[in-house]
C-alpha cells in the first residue's frame, strides 16, 4: 500500500495541535486582560471607549463615577475577550491528515499503472495484468480477418495510450491533494505563530519594547506552486493533458513543507494598547482566513481543470464509439456472430 510523503509536523497534528491552540489562546485571553487592567495607556483607552459607548453624545469632560469605572474593569475581566478562544477554535479544522486515505489510495492506483516506452514506441505496463496489452499483439499474430485487425487497432493500441493518460490524471489529482494538504498544514503553522506573537505583543506593552525595529509580527501562508500544463510537463500520451491547471507539489515545498518566516508576506500585531492588539489580531484572522480559501480555491480549480479534459476526453468513446485519450472504442469482434467468424473474419493462421 503506498503512503503519502507529505508528513504533518507532530506539534501540527491531532490533539498536539488543538490542545496547543486552546492553551495559548486562553494564554492570550489572560494576557490581553492582565495588560487592559495593569498598563495605563491600554487602561484608559479601554475607560474612555467604554464610557463612550455608554453616553453617546455627551461630553467627555465629566468626570467618571468611580461604580462605572468598577463595573468596566468587572466587564474587561468577564466579557471583553470572550471571544478570543473561540475565534481561534474555528482554525482547529481541517484536519491535513483527514485526507491521507485519499491521497494513499491515489497512490496505490498510480502505481498500479505504471509502464514504459518501449524503443519501437509502443507501451508496457510494469504490473503483470497491463504487460497482457502488448502479449495479446503477439498473440494476435497467429490470427487473421478483419476482425483481427479491427481488434488491434480500436482496443490494444488504444489502450496503450489511454493507461499512461488515466495514470498522469490520478498523478495530478494526487498532487492536487497534497496540495490541499500542504494549505491546511501551512494553516496550523501560522495559527501557532500568530498566538505566539501576540501574547508576545501583549506582555509587552507595559514596557514599551513593540515598537521600532523590535514590532512584533506575524506571517500568513504561503501559497501552493500552481502552473498550467504545457508539453514539458507531462510526456508521451499524457500530453493530452497540456493546459491543465497543475498543483506543482514539488516546487511548493521547495523552500520546505513549512516555509521560514522571511519567505512571506508579515502582518504587525503590536500595538500602543491591548485593544489596538486584539483588534490586529482580528485581521490577521481575517488575513488567514482569506489566504487560506484563496490557496483551497487553487486546488478546486485543478481539479476543476483535471475534470473537463477526462470528460472531454471521453466523449468520443461514449458518444461515437470511437477511442480516445480516456477511453477505447468496443471492437467489432465483442459483437461478432458465429456464423461471422466462422465465415472468415476471426481465423487462425498456420503456426510456423
Amino acid at each position: 500500500m503506498a503512503t503519502t510523503d507529505i508528513v504533518t509536523p507532530a506539534e501540527l497534528a491531532g490533539q498536539a495541535y488543538e490542545q496547543a491552540v486552546r492553551d495559548r489562546a486562553r494564554k492570550l485571553e489572560q494576557e490581553l486582560i492582565r495588560q487592559t487592567l495593569e498598563d495605563a495607556t491600554s487602561w484608559a483607552r479601554a475607560v474612555n471607549d467604554k464610557w463612550a459607548d455608554a453616553h453617546p453624545g455627551e461630553w467627555d469632560g465629566v468626570p467618571i463615577d468611580s461604580a462605572e469605572v468598577d463595573r468596566y474593569r468587572q466587564q474587561v475581566s468577564t466579557q471583553d475577550y470572550e471571544w478570543v478562544v473561540p475565534s481561534f477554535e474555528r482554525f482547529l479544522v481541517p484536519d491535513p491528515d483527514a485526507l491521507d486515505p485519499i491521497i494513499d489510495a491515489l497512490a496505490t492506483i498510480e502505481g498500479s499503472l505504471d509502464g514504459d516506452a518501449n524503443a519501437n514506441g509502443t507501451w508496457t505496463g510494469t504490473s503483470p495484468a497491463l504487460a497482457r496489452i502488448n502479449d495479446v499483439r503477439d498473440d494476435l499474430k497467429f490470427w487473421d480477418g478483419a476482425f483481427k485487425d479491427n481488434f488491434i487497432d480500436n482496443l490494444v493500441t488504444p489502450l496503450e495510450t489511454m493507461v499512461p493518460n488515466q495514470r498522469e490524471v490520478i498523478k495530478c489529482t494526487r498532487q492536487a491533494i497534497e496540495g490541499a494538504k500542504i494549505v491546511h498544514i501551512r494553516m496550523r503553522r501560522s495559527v501557532l505563530n500568530m498566538l505566539d506573537t501576540g501574547i508576545k505583543a501583549t506582555q509587552q506593552l507595559s514596557n514599551g519594547a513593540c515598537t521600532g525595529a523590535d514590532v512584533m509580527k506575524w506571517a500568513s501562508i504561503a501559497m501552493c506552486a500552481v502552473g498550467t500544463a504545457v508539453g514539458g510537463l507531462v510526456t508521451g500520451p499524457a500530453a493530452v493533458l497540456a493546459g491543465a491547471v497543475i498543483v506543482d507539489v514539488g516546487g511548493t515545498i521547495l523552500n520546505g513543507l513549512v516555509p521560514p518566516e522571511e519567505e512571506k508576506t508579515k502582518l504587525e500585531l503590536a500595538a500602543e494598547t491591548a485593544t489596538g492588539v486584539a483588534s490586529n489580531i482580528l485581521n490577521a484572522q481575517s488575513v488567514l482566513g482569506n489566504d487560506t480559501f484563496v490557496a483551497e480555491e487553487d486546488i478546486a480549480r485543478s481539479l476543476r481543470s483535471l475534470h473537463r479534459i477526462v470528460v472531454e476526453g471521453r466523449l468520443p468513446t461514449l458518444t461515437s464509439n470511437r477511442s480516445g485519450p480516456f477511453g477505447v472504442a468496443t471492437p467489432t469482434l465483442a459483437d461478432a456472430t458465429p456464423a461471422q467468424i466462422t465465415g472468415g473474419y476471426f481465423r487462425p493462421v498456420h503456426r510456423p
